[in-house]
């Protein structure tokens, strides 16, 4: 059968609860994507976040709060696909802490004091990077725990 999610785009897109298939995902994300101002440069870019910020300039803030309110589906995608996989969605939080040490630095004005926290998130965004990779495959095409698991029955 086809995947429950997919026959209802609010819940695929702003649902955080249950689970979704391979297909569902990758689906889910293609749309993101292409909803995105920015995803475009930052796939293309050695560093997003300052690709964003050249983006930012460029579309105003409606382009930037549009970027960020994608945050969201993005969020319910992997959240469900984790669930899929029978871990927690909270694991998709680690990916984002990288660009919330990169954001907190630019907008307090690159302080001395974050100089320090800015190695940190170099670090962490290279294990992330590197990580990712293997993420994005785990998550796009890793087959989900058969039957039931703790967040809901299986959707195929």
């Amino acid at each position: 059968g086809k995947d429950a999610a997919m026959l209802n785009p609010i819940r695929l897109f702003f649902g955080f609860t249950g689970r979704i298939g391979w297909l569902a995902y990758w689906l889910g994300l293609l749309v993101v994507v292409a909803a995105s101002p920015f995803s475009w440069g930052a796939i293309f870019s050695r560093d997003p976040f300052h690709e964003a910020v050249r983006l930012t300039r460029d579309t105003g803030a409606v382009g930037l709060a549009w970027s960020l309110a994608l945050l969201v589906p993005l969020a319910a995608l992997n959240t469900k696909r984790l669930h899929d996989l029978g871990q927690s969605g909270l694991l998709g939080l680690l990916f984002y802490l990288p660009a919330a040490i990169t954001a907190a630095a630019f907008f307090t004005g690159w302080r001395p004091e974050m100089e320090h926290a800015l190695w940190y998130t170099q670090l962490i965004a290279w294990w992330f990077g590197a990580a990712g990779l293997w993420v994005l495959v785990r998550l796009g095409f890793y087959r989900g725990t058969r039957g039931e698991n703790k967040y809901g029955p299986a959707r195929r």
